[in-house]
């Protein structure tokens, strides 16, 4: 097919293409000390070409383009492409090539041996090898989730090579068939009120270690958590915790073995890791101890570009402070990921006040460093930290002494003896206190287990030694718990250490003689009277005062 252009804002596919990747030839002339009191022309910076993978890869999407244009010429092959699109497999409003071509000659919508089909699929093919890597070459439609209206003509773009670029060359097929170039450039505005598909590649995340290297405990340490979220942490069930959980001690005070939170983070400059054209951003975090120890290994995963400059609440649990195993600093080390071949690099974060925390860390080719920093013990969490890329905010919760207003079973691993079926036990450590009735806010356990005879019970595990003088039971509105003990484990059984009976209230404070502890147990005897063979516990709270 020919390539035209229309419009002043127009040229070849060739001469957009040299454009797009910036490949210029700078004579830079410096002026030599002889010359230094000379009146000189300023030399131009030169400008520097983007890295060899990413001009075969831009290179290959160009040849990708008229094949593109031709496939999306048929309107059951653009509504595939929209509906794998809405899917959004990975998170993202894209669709790998490979699946539009499996799923439209699985649905007898396309003949296979078309010319132009097969010159797509030799298109697509050429990506399985750059420079020893497969990638999967997609389609990307930015905006596409937040009600962009499907044009009748595709109007299609290629991602530039200079991942800083901030607009492009759109390209549609004419009525001959012709691809030609259109006079708008595509930039933020078009995307906004226009739909654009722009071939790229899928940003295949492979760290190239474990799964769940995250939250490696301390020696004689229990990990700590009570969610899997999708990300490198999401291999362990019990690796991670997030969401608004954390009450970070109001002092700004770390104590020893206080949790310690990822808070919030956020990408100031919007483009500090690509332009519009690379889709949603997935950060990576990397924390390294004094000792060099990775202790978490977290990804978070698509972050839309627009967005990424607000504040993002992760509260991420980053681990139990021991200062005696851990040291008095820790290293963030921040990526934005982009996929291509593993690589390893050693990174050294400086302390402030002196010394460089050290390791290895594994990456991909095309990741973009996000730059680093120390997190030291004695710093208050108030305190906002810049790599330069990437701000952030730290949170420490409890530790040793605590404020004494810490829950220290606020997001514990909760477990029970049996549980009624859509209720859970990790409602009891959610830090959430509502008594409604119902599995969305409490445990109960299961049918058939019967209480009083045979006590059920819920507990909490703070994964280190909590000195503790008060729990509070939370239990549901209309069906309080009657008769319970609470309980410790003294490293070889459970000890009861107060007992209520008779209770109709739905908030239950229960004082008793300092236990020093990592489990707390709620042994449910009776539930109300009206129903004795349930016990419910909305919330357990464990407080050092």
């Amino acid at each position: 097919m020919a390539v035209r252009s229309t419009g002043r804002g127009g040229g070849s596919a060739r001469r957009a293409l040299v454009a797009l990747l910036g490949v210029a030839l700078v004579a830079t002339t410096v002026a030599s000390p002889a010359h230094a009191g000379e009146e000189r022309a300023a030399a131009p910076a030169a400008v520097p070409s983007p890295p060899q993978v990413e001009v075969q890869i831009h290179s290959r999407l160009q040849n990708l383009l008229t094949p593109a244009l031709s496939a999306a010429a048929d309107t059951q092959v653009r509504a595939l492409v929209r509906n794998i699109v809405a899917r959004q497999f990975d998170g993202d409003t894209n669709a790998l090539w490979s699946t539009v071509i499996q799923e439209a000659e699985e649905s007898y919508i396309v003949d296979p041996y078309a010319s132009d089909w097969l010159a797509l699929k030799d298109a697509v093919a050429q990506f399985h090898n750059i420079d020893g890597y497969r990638f999967d070459p997609q389609v990307y439609i930015p905006n596409f989730d937040e009600g962009i209206v499907p044009a009748s003509t595709v109007t299609m773009a290629v991602a530039p090579a200079d991942q800083n670029a901030t607009s492009t060359t759109g390209y549609r097929l004419d009525q001959s068939g012709n691809v030609e170039t259109i006079s708008s450039p595509i930039d933020e505005t078009y995307v906004e009120t226009n739909e654009v598909w722009v071939l790229s590649v899928n940003e295949r995340i492979d760290t190239g270690e474990a799964a769940h290297i995250a939250d490696s405990p301390a020696p004689g340490k229990v990990k700590k958590g009570s969610q899997a979220v999708k990300g490198i942490d999401a291999g362990d069930a019990d690796a991670t915790k997030i969401g608004p959980m954390s009450v970070c001690n109001p002092t700004g005070l770390r104590n020893n073995q206080g949790e310690e939170y990822l808070q919030r983070w956020r990408v100031p400059n919007k483009n500090s890791f690509g332009g519009l054209f690379e889709g949603k951003r997935e950060m990576r975090l990397v924390v390294v101890t004094s000792t060099g120890v990775v202790i978490k290994n977290y990804l978070f995963p698509k972050v839309k570009r627009k967005h990424i400059d607000q504040w993002q609440n992760s509260n991420v649990f980053i681990t139990t402070w021991d200062r005696a195993v851990w040291g008095e600093a820790m290293g963030y080390q921040w990526y934005e990921l982009d996929g291509g071949k593993t690589t390893s690099s050693t990174i050294s974060v400086p302390i402030q006040g002196g010394g460089t925390i050290s390791t290895t860390v594994t990456s991909q080719e095309r990741d973009d460093d996000g730059g680093s920093t120390a997190v030291l013990f004695s710093e208050s969490t108030y305190r906002e930290y810049d790599t330069g890329p990437v701000r952030f905010n730290m949170c420490s919760q409890g530790g040793d002494g605590g404020t004494g207003n810490d829950n220290f079973a606020c997001g514990a691993i909760a477990s029970a003896s049996s549980t009624f079926s859509g209720y859970s036990p990790s409602r009891t450590t959610d830090c959430n206190r509502d008594t409604r009735l119902g599995g969305s806010y409490s445990w109960a356990n299961a049918l058939g287990t019967w209480p009083p005879s045979n006590p059920e019970w819920v507990q909490a595990d703070f994964g280190v030694n909590r000195t503790i003088r008060r729990v509070v039971v939370y239990t549901s509105a209309g069906y309080p718990i009657r008769d319970f003990d609470v309980q410790v484990w003294n490293g070889v059984t459970y000890v009861t250490v107060a007992s209520v009976t008779g209770n109709t209230q739905l908030a239950v404070t229960v004082n008793f003689t300092a236990r020093t502890t990592r489990i707390v147990r709620i042994l449910g005897r009776s539930g109300p009277n009206h129903q004795q063979t349930y016990v419910r516990v909305n919330e357990l709270e464990a407080y050092a005062i």
